[in-house]
C-alpha cells in the first residue's frame, strides 16, 4: 500500500511542467504516472490548480553562530520550522571555525547542534587558515560528506578573514578532491579604509554602512577569488553577490568554460540602499550591503541567462534588540547613529521562495522551471545531493512543496515564524505561495499548521559530481 498520492498537480522540473500525479511510499517518490493506476493508499492530496515542486534546498544560513556575540533568534530546530513554512525541506549551514580550531571537529560538532532540526540538513566547512594539519583534513571532511567550504576574504579585525595564501590553499586540495570552495567575496583593505575614513571624519550614520563597502569592494574581491582559482585551476561557487559588475566578470569566464558559479538573495532583488535613510535603517544592515533597483534589475538579468545559477537566503535572524545591542543612547533616549554597532544579517529563508514565485513567476521575470532550479534543482547538483534531492523523481527523497499561484498574503512580521519582531518586508503584498510542505514523505505544513517533529530531520551525506568541478577554461 502507498502512503500518499498527489493527483491533479502541475509537476514541475528545472526544464519542463508536467501533468501526472505522484505516489509517495515511506520517504521515497514510488511513482510518477496515473493515480488510477496506482496501488491503495492512505491519504490521497488533490492539487488541482496548482504546482508540485521538489523541496525547496537553502545552502546558505547561519544558525546558533556567535557573530559580534550574538546568537541569533533561532536554533536550529525553530528556524527549520520558518524555513518548512517557506517550502523548504533541506537547509545548510557552516561550522563554527576560529583559528587554531579542527574544521573535522567543528564539523562533528554542528553535526550535533543541527540534529534537532524537523528538516533533513548538511554542513559546509569554514576555513580561516591553512596550516598542513588544516588542509590535511579537507580529505576527511570530502569522506564525511562535507565536499564544500566556506571562506571570507573579509572581517580581518574579526579574526574570520582567509589570506589569499590560504584560498589558494584550499583551492588547491579542493581540485584534487573534486571539491567545492564558497567564497565571501569583500575586499578588506577597502572596507577598512573606508571605515577608518568614516571613523574619522565622524561619518557613522546607517548610510555610510553601504558607501564604506561600494560595489567596487566586492568587484574587486570577486575578480581576485576568480582570477586566483584560474591559476589553481579549481571550481568555485562566490556567494551572496549584489551587482552587474561582478556578475560580467563571472560571465566572461563561463563562457571560456571556468567552473565559476554565482549565488544572490533575495534582498537583493527587493530591498535597496535607500532603506538606510530610513529612521530603522540599521534592520537593513547585512554583508554585503543593499544596493540599488540597477543593480537588482542586473541580478534578475543573471538569472534569466544562467550567470546566476542558485540562491540562498543568507539568513542570518536577529531581534531588534540584538540588532541594537551595542548601539548607545543619547540624553534624549534616542539611538546614537553608528553603523559599526549594528549588529549584521537579516531573515529571509522562509521568504525567499514565495518572493521569486511573486515577484519573478507571477510579474514575468522567472519561468517557475527557472524559479525550481535557483531553490532546488541547482543547488542539490552543485552541492553534491542530486537526484537524492532536487527533483521529482521515483527513488529520490519525497521532499515535495505544493504551490498556489494564486495565493495573495501581506508579509509582516506577525504572519511569519521566524521570533523577530519586525518585517523588512512588511507591507508587501505578495501572490504566489507554498501551501504544502513535505519533508521524506511526512506532511510537515498543512493548512497554515506544522505537524513536523523536532529531530525528524536527517544528515544528508554530499559527495560532488565531477563534472561540476570539471575544468574546461584553455
Amino acid at each position: 500500500m502507498l502512503d500518499l498520492v498527489i493527483k491533479n498537480g502541475k509537476l514541475v522540473f528545472d526544464t519542463s511542467i508536467v501533468s501526472a500525479d505522484i505516489a509517495v511510499k515511506g520517504d521515497k517518490i514510488w511513482a510518477i504516472g496515473y493515480a488510477q493506476d496506482f496501488p491503495e493508499t492512505v491519504r490521497v492530496i488533490d492539487a488541482s490548480g496548482k504546482y508540485v515542486m521538489p523541496g525547496a534546498i537553502d545552502a546558505h544560513m547561519h544558525v546558533e553562530a556567535p557573530f559580534q556575540g550574538c546568537l541569533g533568534a533561532n536554533d536550529f530546530y525553530t528556524q527549520s520550522i520558518s524555513a518548512a513554512f517557506g517550502g523548504v525541506t533541506m537547509f545548510m549551514d557552516f561550522t563554527n571555525t576560529f583559528k587554531g580550531m579542527s574544521v573535522l571537529d567543528a564539523f562533528e560538532k554542528r553535526k550535533e547542534d543541527m540534529s534537532k532540526s524537523a528538516i533533513d540538513y548538511s554542513i559546509h566547512g569554514k576555513f580561516v587558515e591553512a596550516p598542513p594539519e588544516r588542509i590535511a583534513e579537507i580529505e576527511g571532511l570530502v569522506e564525511r560528506g562535507c565536499p564544500t567550504f566556506k571562506l571570507f576574504m573579509t572581517y580581518r579585525r574579526e579574526g574570520v578573514m582567509a589570506t589569499d595564501e590560504t584560498l589558494m590553499r584550499v583551492f588547491e586540495r579542493a581540485k584534487e578532491l573534486s571539491a567545492l570552495p564558497m567564497v565571501h567575496a569583500e575586499s578588506n583593505v577597502i572596507a577598512e579604509y573606508n571605515l577608518d575614513r568614516f571613523v574619522d571624519s565622524g561619518k557613522l550614520d546607517w548610510h555610510y554602512f553601504a558607501a564604506a563597502k561600494p560595489v567596487l569592494c566586492e568587484a574587486e574581491a570577486f575578480s581576485r577569488a576568480l582570477y586566483l582559482s584560474q591559476v589553481v585551476g579549481n571550481a568555485l561557487l562566490i556567494v551572496h553577490t549584489t551587482n552587474g559588475a561582478a556578475l560580467g566578470v563571472a560571465e566572461a569566464a563561463q563562457k571560456k568554460g571556468v567552473p565559476i558559479y554565482v549565488e544572490t538573495c533575495p534582498h537583493y532583488l527587493f530591498l535597496f540602499s535607500d532603506n538606510y535613510d530610513l529612521p530603522d535603517g540599521h534592520l537593513y544592515i547585512c554583508s554585503p550591503p543593499l544596493r540599488t533597483e540597477d543593480e537588482a534589475e542586473s541580478l534578475w538579468q543573471g538569472m534569466r541567462n544562467g550567470t546566476v545559477s542558485v540562491t540562498g537566503s543568507d539568513d542570518c535572524t536577529y531581534s531588534r534588540a540584538e540588532k541594537e545591542m551595542f548601539l548607545e543612547k543619547g540624553p534624549d533616549g534616542k539611538i546614537i547613529r553608528d553603523f559599526r554597532k549594528v549588529v549584521n544579517g537579516v531573515s529571509g529563508i522562509e521568504t525567499r521562495l514565495p518572493l521569486l514565485l511573486s515577484e519573478g513567476v507571477n510579474k514575468g521575470r522567472l519561468s517557475i522551471n527557472q524559479v525550481c532550479a535557483l531553490v532546488s534543482s541547482n543547488i542539490a547538483k552543485l552541492y553534491g545531493c542530486y537526484p537524492q534531492k532536487g527533483v521529482l523523481a521515483p527513488g529520490s527523497d519525497a521532499d515535495i512543496t505544493i504551490v498556489d499561484m494564486e495565493k495573495t498574503v501581506t508579509l509582516s512580521a506577525g504572519m511569519l515564524h521566524n521570533n523577530v519582531d519586525y518585517c523588512l518586508f512588511d507591507g508587501m503584498k505578495i501572490k504566489g505561495m507554498p501551501v504544502m510542505t513535505i519533508s521524506r514523505g511526512a506532511i510537515i505544513i498543512e493548512d497554515g499548521k506544522f505537524h513536523g517533529k523536532r529531530g525528524a530531520g536527517q544528515f544528508v551525506h554530499r559527495k560532488m559530481d565531477p563534472q561540476y568541478t570539471q575544468y574546461f577554461a584553455l
